[in-house]
Parts: structure tokens; C-alpha cells; sequence
């Protein structure tokens, strides 16, 4: 399949089953209700202590991310098992396992990247420097801060460490996709986790397409987040829209592409 007819195929995916996508957005919906609820304790803090409303909370936001996590997991399986060209059932168990299977992958890609930045931070002396970046995107909510001051700092060595960062990122994010379209394939976790095979199935695809399609997910990703964020503009119903529709339209397109990408490896 060349890589623009998987990107057609891909978006019109999400639109074929509207309840499917509507029973993600509401899971999304829900996630943003008590992320407010968390942050403002209310309006529930008359009736609940706010430390139990607090841990009430992220209890529900863990047990609802691992079912989006597992079950656009399922839409990825279906892809590349050809089961079927629909939406595929929610099943909330296995969701909620292979949920559980994504976060744990997620680390095991992650760790090392991450181990070795903090090394490079520590051994070029700049992990205050992030610590301060990291305060300004706090209080920001925008990286626009964020980039301003990297332009302006007269430090060189913070510049190499964001290089080595964002390389790491990218290479270890192109090998965790493939590694999660391998246990949507597999269900193994060790399957996953081998990066060798890994490589060797991004080989296959060969490493051009990927690249092709990975520049242009992002690009399209980029486009919905843009779009998200003037559809949010608007009050309440632009933030409803958004949560009902956009991002689990997002979801259910970006594991539908990542099943149809790794086909290209068989």
C-alpha cells in the first residue's frame, strides 16, 4: 500500500462507526471532568473530603487511560490481523490489560533515553537550566517561552544536550511504534521489547517509507492539534467538541495508520 492511500484510508477510518468514536470522546470527556474536579476540588468538596475526591479521581483518570490505551491497541491488532475493516468492540478487561502492556512498553523504550540525558545534564552541569525551562512551561502553558529562552542563552552545552534529547526521542518514539504494533501482533511483551527485531522489521518496511510516513503522521497530527485548539476557542462547546470528537477521532486514526504502516513489513 503506498503511503498516501494509507493515510486516505486511515482517515476516513474513525468516521465509518460514529458510536464507537462518540464512546471514546465521552471516556475523554469524563477524564476532563475529574482532571477539573482534581485541580479545584469542586463542586464536590461540600460532600467529600478533597483528598478522597483527589484519589477518587485519579483512580478513574488511571482506569479510563488504560482503556483508551488498550483499545486503540485492538483497532492496531485488527489492522494487521485483518479481522475486520470496522471499529472493533470495546472489550473493557483486555482493554484495560493491554493498556497496562502499552504503559509498561512505554518505559521500556523510554528508560534509556531518559537515563541518558539526565547523564548528559549531569555531566555537562545544566540540569538546573532545564529545571528552569521546565518551571517556565509550567507557568506558560507554551513553549514559544520556552524557545525564546533557549535563543537567548549564551550556553552552548545546554543546546548539545537538547540536540542528543530530541535525536533519542525521535529514534526510540520510531522504534516504540513498531515495537507496539508488535504486541498488538503478538501480545508479548519480550516480542515488543526486542529491539533488534525491531530494526529488523522497520528494514522491511524499509526504513524510506517509514521515515515518509512518520514525517507526514506527525505533520497530519499537527494539523488536528492546530485545529483542536481553534475549535477550543469557542466557549463550552468548543471544548466539547474537541473532547467528544476530535481526540478520539485522533486516537482511533493514529492506531488505524500504525496497524496499515507495519502490514508493509509482511
Amino acid at each position: 500500500m503506498k503511503v498516501v492511500k494509507l493515510f486516505e484510508d486511515a482517515l476516513i477510518y474513525p468516521t465509518k462507526e460514529w458510536k464507537k468514536l462518540l464512546i471514546l470522546g465521552i471516556f475523554f470527556l469524563i477524564m476532563g471532568i475529574f482532571n477539573i474536579l482534581t485541580l479545584f476540588g469542586i463542586p464536590l468538596k461540600n460532600y467529600l473530603d478533597i483528598n478522597v475526591l483527589n484519589i477518587i479521581s485519579l483512580i478513574l483518570i488511571m482506569i479510563i487511560s488504560l482503556i483508551i490505551s488498550g483499545y486503540t491497541l485492538s483497532i492496531t491488532r485488527s489492522t494487521i490481523n485483518n479481522v475486520e475493516r470496522s471499529v472493533p468492540e470495546f472489550e473493557w478487561v483486555k482493554n484495560i490489560i493491554d493498556g497496562i502492556k502499552v504503559i509498561i512498553l512505554t518505559i521500556i523504550y523510554y528508560i534509556i533515553p531518559v537515563l541518558i540525558v539526565l547523564i548528559a545534564l549531569y555531566v555537562t552541569g545544566t540540569f538546573d537550566i532545564i529545571i528552569q525551562l521546565i518551571n517556565t512551561y509550567a507557568a506558560s502553558g507554551s513553549i514559544n517561552p520556552i524557545l525564546e529562552s533557549i535563543s537567548t542563552m549564551d550556553n552552548p552545552k545546554i543546546l548539545i544536550v537538547i540536540v542528543i534529547a530530541s535525536f533519542l526521542y525521535i529514534l526510540f518514539s520510531l522504534l516504540f511504534l513498531i515495537g507496539k504494533a508488535v504486541l498488538a501482533e503478538t501480545n508479548s511483551l519480550t516480542a515488543a521489547g526486542n529491539m533488534i527485531d525491531i530494526f529488523k522489521k522497520i528494514g522491511k518496511i524499509s526504513w524510506k517509507d517509514y521515515l515518509i510516513w512518520f514525517v507526514i503522521f506527525v505533520a497530519i497530527s499537527y494539523i488536528l492539534i492546530f485545529l483542536s485548539e481553534l475549535i477550543a476557542v469557542i466557549p463550552l462547546i468548543g471544548i466539547i467538541i474537541v473532547t467528544l470528537f476530535i481526540n478520539p477521532y485522533v486516537e482511533i486514526f493514529s492506531a488505524r495508520t500504525l496497524g496499515l504502516i507495519y502490514n508493509e513489513s509482511k
